[in-house]
């Protein structure tokens, strides 16, 4: 069966595909997907890839009305379609990803010749995001899998992901691992000093004497939250409600 749905975290929020092959609108494809997900997509920033489906302005305003319903923004409309990208930039909706040289994943594209139109790429099986920058504060990363940051994730930022986060640098800002419920998720630092740290349902805050000097893993053990130093002298950090 093919798929009608496919969600995935990218630099800029969340990329949503909706398969122009399916017998359903828009509005029906996705209510019920975001229903269902919306503890993990609230909050997000959206840009939703519609194929070669021809949306006028009314059926956009539709849309982003569905997307605030489930506490999320629609920012961009990806389509095959020139009317439909006459009718949302009308909206003041972005018609391309961040950047000239950036593809509907978020990746690096050489530059077009001519002034063309970047190619779309199909999105890789993996379903890990690698980010090779520091989060700054102000942002958040959202991704249906494994995140691993090459940087610094900066107080203020959030990055909640359904796998586990590793994070090649500081944490000091929000982290949620396991946001789908998995308790086996886990978080990883060179420098564990997060302001909230949560995997599953579980939530914890760092303690008052400071980050750790080595690199540190946080875990569930027993029901709460527990940072382990490359399992010498763990410290255990204390659960919110």
């Amino acid at each position: 069966m093919t798929q009608v749905i496919d969600i995935k975290g990218i630099r800029d929020g969340l990329l949503i595909r909706v398969s122009d092959r399916a017998n359903v609108t828009l509005v029906e494809a996705l209510g019920d997907e975001l229903a269902r997900k919306q503890a993990f997509l609230a909050g997000s920033r959206v840009a939703i890839d519609v194929g070669g489906r021809a949306l006028d302005g009314e059926q956009l305003a539709a849309l982003g009305q569905l997307f605030a319903a489930h506490e999320m923004t629609l920012w961009a409309v990806l389509a095959a379609d020139v009317d439909t990208r006459d009718a949302a930039r009308r909206a003041g909706l972005a018609t391309r990803l961040s950047g000239s040289a950036t593809d509907l994943d978020g990746n690096a594209l050489a530059a077009p010749p001519n002034g063309g139109e970047p190619p779309a790429k199909e999105p890789p099986p993996a379903n890990a995001l690698l980010l090779r920058e520091t989060v700054r504060s102000g942002r958040a990363v959202w991704h249906e899998g494994h995140v691993i940051i090459v940087g610094d994730v900066n107080p203020g930022a959030e990055v909640v992901a359904a796998g586990s986060v590793i994070v090649w640098g500081r944490l000091r800002g929000l982290v949620h691992a396991g946001a789908l419920g998995d308790t086996s998720a886990v978080i990883c630092a060179l420098e564990l000093n997060p302001t909230q740290l949560r995997i599953a349902d579980h939530i914890a805050i760092a303690p008052d004497n400071g980050p750790g000097r080595a690199p540190e893993q946080a875990a569930i053990r027993d029901g709460q939250i527990v940072a382990e130093p490359w399992a010498v002298n763990s410290k255990q950090y204390s659960v919110g409600q």
